[in-house]
């Protein structure tokens, strides 16, 4: 077994410097920070946010640091599984619903004058679509096959991560959606369709967490960090995902069924989450 023990300067100076992840991000906050704030009088209904919105946006983007930039990037893309899959948490359950709480509706005002872009985000949003859109290109990922040649080629590994947010932003929407233009499920179907999504990953996390023997040719080659063996790895990422993200669905089941259990008037999807 190759073991490799990093210099004691390595969570300092491991950081991800690829242009394209920097500028994605710079340019992501950025144009939030603009729209909601110099900009905002080119919105009509524009108000100001509120300090929980940006709160929640500002986390978001710290998510996006800490997955993509931090050392945690080079752990996920050279050796250890368990990280990559930590880093796949923070992209798909962690940064997305933040983003999305931190957006304000009268941000998709614009959206009435263009019933053709409504419908088409209307198409994109629908649970069934963007469960399914979600999910798939999640599990698709992770078939050996795919899952190697996104590790060995930066190109694809850089699609893996555009698709995998792209879609979580989508399957995030039905319970989520910062505006009426696209409503959320109503309130007892948004409590099971979290069930459903918490399912998902405790079906993956169960077959990487009870395998005999490691899934991933990568690693089996990669030097192993801190002497971490190939198969251990493996488990913890296979809790990560079994405990982990099926808690984070569990955690927004609960939100939204004290929410529907103590609700008074129509059950209809509601815009405010916590």
């Amino acid at each position: 077994m190759n073991v490799y023990f990093p210099p004691p300067d390595f969570w300092w100076t491991a950081w991800t410097f690829e242009p394209s992840i920097w500028l994605s991000i710079v340019i992501l906050h950025g144009s939030y920070l603009l729209v909601v704030g110099p900009l905002r009088g080119m919105f009509g209904t524009s108000q100001p946010i509120t300090s929980k919105q940006l709160t929640y946006w500002t986390l978001g983007i710290l998510s996006l640091i800490v997955a993509l930039i931090t050392p945690l990037s080079l752990l996920s893309d050279q050796y250890l599984f368990s990280a990559h899959m930590l880093q796949h948490i923070l992209l798909t359950l962690v940064a997305p619903p933040l983003l999305l709480l931190g957006l304000p509706s009268w941000l998709f005002d614009p959206l009435k004058n263009y019933p053709a872009l409504v419908g088409l985000a209307r198409a994109l949003c629908n649970p069934f679509f963007a469960f399914a859109a979600f999910n798939v290109t999640f599990v698709a990922w992770h078939i050996p096959s795919l899952y190697n040649l996104a590790l060995y080629s930066p190109p694809v590994h850089l699609f893996e991560h555009f698709s995998v947010v792209a879609t979580a932003l989508l399957t995030w929407m039905p319970v989520l959606s910062p505006t009426k233009l696209i409503p959320r499920l109503p309130l007892p179907l948004q409590v099971f369709y979290a069930f459903l999504q918490s399912i998902i990953g405790t079906g993956l996390g169960g077959i990487l967490t009870l395998a005999k023997e490691p899934i991933y040719l990568f690693y089996t080659q990669a030097p192993r960090i801190w002497g971490i063996p190939v198969l251990e790895d493996q488990v913890w990422a296979g809790l990560l995902m079994w405990v982990g993200a099926a808690m984070l669905w569990l955690v927004v089941l609960t939100f939204r069924f004290f929410r529907w259990f103590s609700a008074k008037g129509p059950i209809e999807g509601e815009h405010g989450f916590v």
